[in-house]
């Protein structure tokens, strides 16, 4: 085997980091420069709406409300998630289709095989969350939003870390259960459930949300929320580490 699994992994998911890479700009670039645009024809004033509130759309008529609603309460976090659990469900994947036999047959132990995948994994979200805070940078300024640059930067490195979790969730669970459908459906089991209880819960339960510490103290306005963003930090560890020893232990199917 001429690459590494960390440098091959890497090689595998460049044309669809593009793509997704591609998808959140457009994110940033349709629904952010037209704030001015519905501001002015009153089209935000949405303050107090209960429902609104419920599903983390605050006040759309400030800059960081509307950023907040339409990047950051829902369609940023859905495709980094989408994103992470795809490429995290990759190794039951391989395990499924015979694959994972013949890399195990190259002198790599388990562990290092998973270990490098999740730094593969890590490695791309970084890239895509790079590009993806590129691009709200720039819509931003294209909209003339008055959020800077610094409080975009905490709110896209905390989505990037969110994103991260559940995709060391989605090798956590495939390595549990060597299946990419079991993994997959779990992580959006999870994912969903962590956004209800951040919405909907009570305020105890929303602490326990990874959604609460990536967005709950609004980085957007506040700056970097260094708290939250070791917690996520924090989760991602054990659960690449309950992955890496219930996978180094488990009769594969290979």
């Amino acid at each position: 085997m001429k690459r590494s699994v960390y440098t091959q992994a890497l090689r595998d998911q460049r044309r669809s980091l593009l793509i997704w890479a591609i998808a959140l700009a457009g994110v940033a670039f349709i629904y952010i420069p037209s704030y001015q645009t519905y501001r002015d024809q009153g089209i935000l004033d949405m303050k107090g709406n209960a429902m609104f509130d419920a599903i983390g759309v605050g006040d759309l008529a400030s800059p960081v409300g509307y950023l907040n609603s339409a990047v950051f309460a829902l369609m940023g976090p859905l495709l980094m998630i989408i994103f992470a659990v795809s490429a995290g469900a990759r190794t039951a994947g391989q395990e499924e289709s015979g694959v994972l036999d013949l890399l195990l047959a190259q002198p790599i132990g388990r562990v290092s095989l998973l270990l490098q995948r999740f730094a593969a994994l890590a490695t791309a979200t970084a890239l895509l969350t790079g590009a993806f805070l590129l691009a709200l940078v720039g819509a931003a300024a294209a909209g003339d939003m008055d959020v800077p640059a610094a409080d975009i930067a905490a709110a896209t490195v905390g989505l990037g870390l969110l994103a991260l979790l559940f995709g060391a969730l989605t090798l956590l669970i495939g390595a549990a259960s060597g299946r990419r459908a079991i993994a997959i459906a779990g992580s959006a089991v999870l994912a969903v459930l962590s956004y209800f209880a951040n919405t909907l819960g009570a305020d105890w339960l929303r602490h326990l949300s990874p959604f609460y510490h990536f967005n709950g103290q609004t980085p957007l306005a506040n700056g970097w929320q260094w708290s939250g963003l070791a917690v996520l930090a924090g989760l991602t560890a054990l659960a690449i580490t309950a992955g890496a020893w219930r996978f180094g232990r488990r009769d594969l199917a290979v």
